[in-house]
């Protein structure tokens, strides 16, 4: 393999960080108590993993890329559901995470964990209907504990962090930011004055944007149990403009429409446009 192919195969390898990212941001880890049709015991337990969005093509390529085009896509109010549901498919997404892993968050760590030990648990009947010995309480229990951080936020454990070059933490990062970012202009007084900001649960996250970037403010909001990046700051909304454009760039359609405009209109900045 020649030098260029192998650089250019690297390169794919860290685009995949993206994905990583915008499931952390985007992404709902469940174990479903469900009906059974055929009878037998009543009902049965299936782990899900469903990422919720408008843009219809990039579920599609996330889909592709991190379930091997094996998962679901249903219509829902505002945009759609991809989900993959059951043992099979969750652990192709497993997968692909533990090949690029989330690269900071214990929330996410802790609920990728909570996914496998479920996986693990029901996989030990094989195809038998049967249900095993405790099988009920050990579900129960990872269950509770799931719905448990979607409520408080809050981590039972630290995760190692994985050490990272910057340019996987940079396609992270936009992941992240497709999933849970904003940016634009918006009013202060009379004049306008331009944003760009990072609303996520990992406070650690948050402190990777600071981190790698070297700006920004960080606020916490109790009421919504999130962590807060922003800056309003002309030279700084440009450096993230032209970062998650051409370094590393975002790839919702939405996203990349606000972000050009904004950086346009910074660009040709004068007193009098602004207002």
């Amino acid at each position: 393999m020649s030098g260029e192919n192998m650089s250019s195969a690297g390169n794919q390898q860290e685009t995949l960080y993206y994905f990583s990212g915008f499931l952390t941001g985007e992404g709902s880890i469940s174990l479903i108590k469900a009906t059974n049709k055929n009878g037998g015991t009543g009902f049965y337990y299936t782990p899900d993993l469903t990422i919720s969005n408008a843009d219809l093509p990039i579920l599609k390529e996330i889909n592709r890329i991190i379930a091997g085009g094996r998962g679901v896509i249903t219509r829902i109010k505002g945009g759609y559901n991809l989900s993959m549901r059951g043992k099979d498919k969750v652990r192709t997404v497993l997968t692909f995470l533990d090949k690029y892993p989330p690269i900071r968050g214990d929330l996410i760590k802790e609920k990728i964990s909570l996914l496998k030990k479920a996986i693990l648990i029901l996989s030990r009947k094989g195809k038998k209907n049967k249900r095993l010995k405790n099988e009920e309480k050990s579900i129960e229990l990872l269950r509770e504990r799931l719905k448990e951080i979607k409520k408080t936020a809050k981590a039972n454990k630290h995760f190692s962090n994985f050490r990272m070059n910057r340019k996987r933490i940079g396609f992270f990062l936009a992941g992240i930011v497709d999933a849970e970012g904003s940016m634009g202009l918006r009013k202060s007084g009379n004049r306008s004055q331009p944003y760009f900001c990072v609303l996520m649960r990992e406070e650690a996250i948050i402190d990777v944007f600071q981190k790698y970037f070297g700006f920004g403010q960080k606020y916490w909001r109790p009421a919504e149990k999130l962590w807060h990046f922003e800056t309003g700051k002309k030279g700084n909304v440009l450096k993230l403009s032209e970062f998650f454009l051409k370094k590393c760039p975002i790839r919702l359609s939405k996203n990349r429409v606000r972000l050009e405009k904004l950086q346009r209109i910074l660009n040709d900045y004068t007193p009098r446009s602004f207002k």
